[in-house]
């Protein structure tokens, strides 16, 4: 049962949360209302490929695994695409999710962390957000990351739209969508329709090439095959704090030369008919701030991220209004790094700091298969059935203390597997009204067992008006590193369990005219048996709303404006956790400024005050970022141009990290030429 009574403080922040939303629905949707009498939209026949290639997505797949309208799905639903990412200038999968409503990325300049509806945790890795290409799990087999940072293996130019689906998704994905899934739909051969080469350089200094072929054939064979380079300095003279200086003795003021990033991307995609296969790969060695892990600056720390999969899937209708889909795939992922640690001061003189190397690897090797079944009936009615089998062919971590050999961690080898049968089931109660059901049963060699349910009563209410009340559980299995610690401090706990959470959600989409539209959302989540220091030690309440509204005009100007009001609390203390704002904010803006040719595109970003996850409980200030881009194309008939500014203002606001804070990086200013054949 919900109860939203709790502390005092809590009762407070209820009060407050349910007043401040209205508030905030009323400044999110004012801009629009004053708009609202501008001139309908243009036929599609009438619109230029430019303006064709700005019109918004309806359908998303990744809700229930089949494509469906985003106003039937049974999740919230939030879908950037290909334009916005070429708009906005967006770098990486992390650039588009900080303008997604409810989400925030903190950076610890080694790795992004999503935050989603007020969670993160330290040592997290994205593990609770489960991150999908086409519907094909990315979350790795040793520490369930899901990458979102310059380590993920897509490069961002070859995304046609990010479907971002909120809530406990488990009851389709089973393990990791704990508070949501992003699913990638990479771009088609015939989007390219040739060939495609762009560079770009930017002030770190750094570089960037991407060469690109694709198309569709006579005889209906469709292919794409890409390939990118980069290399980035990163920020050369980075200030060391005190706090870093106190804790390895060292009198250094700056980091020099300690950020750089090298990365190498590949991607190839060919399909026939109902059959297709696709491959991606992606390798990124980063070098690592000295204050990330408190380490020495020479050496300096550097790991290799490394991740790759390759895919058969087949597609066909046995039956009249049946669709059948058959995959296989092979994943890959290796990881290395190299880190010169501070360990315990000599206690015969505490003023000297002692440092040991560590080199620490992790390699994983998986088989995934899946078969589903998706049958529609008279009425709207509709049946999903499936089964996934997961083999862990090859688990590996090793931990190896190259100063003291003595105290090395033991090496983990594992290999496990998990089988998952899967249903829904979409019933039109009534005309306006329809039911949702969804369960999937998961069972693990690990001795582990999950049945995770979801329910949505979908209700439209007018043909611009939906309505949904949604339910749903997730879990999240521990992964290897939790199960087999490499801190050499640490014993296996062998009474860890999976986490699971309950979640509960009212949402409302209103489309006021072909112009603009809002949306409001309420949503209430209970997450226990946490895992923190390698127990279930945690149950965290979190509390919420998100307001929005979107305008699209006929002239090419686009809005969209979000404002998020949000609390996570440890139930044990009553506290707010780490890295939890409980305000965001967001604003984005784009429009032609001479003719359709040339368009200039910002984005606000507002984060509010959080904690750090240190015991102290250091309070982080609120921040406000400003980027910008103008991009022209076509121009000279094959040419696009484009020039972004991060951080217009040069900001410079603290991110959480494991243990205390790190500075965010300065202002950056890239510029791009793509030349299409």
């Amino acid at each position: 049962m919900v109860n939203f009574s709790g502390s005092q403080e809590r009762g407070v922040f209820t009060l407050k949360f349910l007043q401040t939303s209205f508030l905030l629905g009323a400044v999110a949707v004012a801009p629009f209302t004053v708009l609202a009498g501008a001139a309908p939209v243009e036929k599609l026949a009438n619109l230029e490929l430019e303006q064709l290639m700005q019109m918004p997505v309806e359908s998303v797949t990744g809700a229930s695994k089949y494509d469906q309208s985003i106003r039937q799905a049974p999740a919230s639903v939030t879908v950037l695409t290909a334009a916005d990412i070429r708009n906005y200038g967006w770098r990486t999968l992390a650039d588009a999710l900080r303008s997604a409503p409810g989400f925030h990325i903190r950076s610890d300049r080694f790795y992004d962390y999503i935050g989603n509806r007020g969670f993160t945790r330290s040592f997290d890795y994205n593990s609770r957000t489960l991150v999908l290409v086409d519907g094909h799990r990315i979350n790795d087999a040793i520490y369930q990351q899901g990458s979102v940072g310059t380590e993920f293996l897509l490069d961002p130019d070859l995304i046609d739209r990010i479907e971002i689906i909120r809530g406990p998704g488990s009851s389709v994905y089973g393990s990791s969508a704990f508070y949501g899934a992003i699913n990638i739909i990479p771009k088609k051969g015939r989007e390219l329709a040739g060939g495609q080469a762009s560079v770009s350089v930017d002030s770190s200094p750094g570089a960037k090439g991407r060469v690109s072929v694709g198309n569709r054939t006579p005889g209906g064979v469709e292919y794409l095959v890409s390939a990118t380079a980069s290399d980035s300095r990163g920020e050369s003279n980075f200030a060391l704090p005190q706090a870093w200086r106190d804790a390895t003795g060292s009198n250094a003021e700056k980091s020099t030369d300690n950020d750089g990033t090298t990365q190498r991307q590949a991607y190839a995609r060919v399909a026939w008919r109902g059959l297709e296969s696709e491959a991606a790969y992606g390798k990124r060695q980063k070098d690592v701030l000295p204050t990330v892990y408190i380490t020495q600056l020479d050496p300096k720390a550097s790991a290799i991220d490394e991740r790759g999969y390759w895919l058969l899937r087949a597609t066909g209708q046995p039956l009249p209004d049946a669709t059948l889909t058959a995959k296989t795939g092979v994943d890959y992922y290796h990881y290395d790094g190299q880190f010169l640690n501070l360990v315990e001061p000599d206690t015969t003189n505490t003023t000297s700091a002692h440092f040991d190397q560590h080199h620490s690897t992790a390699t994983a090797a998986s088989l995934n298969n899946e078969v589903r079944w998706h049958q529609l009936f008279v009425e709207g009615h509709s049946l999903l059935l499936g089964i996934e089998l997961q083999n862990n062919l090859k688990q590996e971590t090793d931990n190896t203390n190259l100063t003291h050999p003595d105290d090395s961690s033991p090496s983990t080898r594992a290999s496990t597997s998990n089988i998952s049968p899967f249903a829904q089931v979409d019933y039109q109660l009534l005309k306006p009204l329809r039911l949702s059901l969804g369960a999937r049963y998961d069972n693990y060699s690990t001795g582990e067992s999950a049945v995770t349910p979801r329910t949505g009563l979908i209700w439209d209410a007018t043909r611009s008006t939906t309505v949904k009340l949604l339910y749903g559980e997730a879990f999240r299995v521990p992964n290897l590193e939790e199960r087999n610690p490499t801190e050499p401090s640490v014993t296996v706990n062998p009474n860890l369990g999976p986490e699971k959470n309950q979640s509960w959600e009212l949402s409302c989409d209103q489309r006021f005219s072909s112009v603009w539209a809002a949306d409001a959302r309420l949503y209430y989540t209970q997450s226990t048996d946490l895992i923190l220091d390698y127990a279930n030690t945690s149950n965290f309440t979190t509390q919420g709303s998100e307001l929005g509204g979107t305008a699209r005009f006929d002239s090419g100007l686009h809005l969209r404006a979000s404002a998020s009001l949000q609390q996570t609390q440890d139930e044990a203390t009553s506290r707010d956790v780490g890295d939890a704002p409980q305000l965001l904010g967001k604003l984005n803006a784009t429009a032609p400024v001479y003719g359709n040719w040339l368009r200039a595109s910002t984005e606000l970003q507002y984060v509010g005050a959080r904690y750090d996850f240190s015991t102290a409980r250091s309070k982080m200030n609120d921040y406000v970022v400003v980027n910008c881009t103008l991009r022209a194309a076509p121009v000279w008939q094959r040419w696009e141009i484009s020039l972004s500014v991060y951080n217009v203002a040069n900001s410079r606001w603290s991110d959480a990290k494991n243990d205390g804070t790190i500075i965010s990086p300065p202002r950056t200013v890239i510029l791009r030429l793509v030349r299409n054949f």
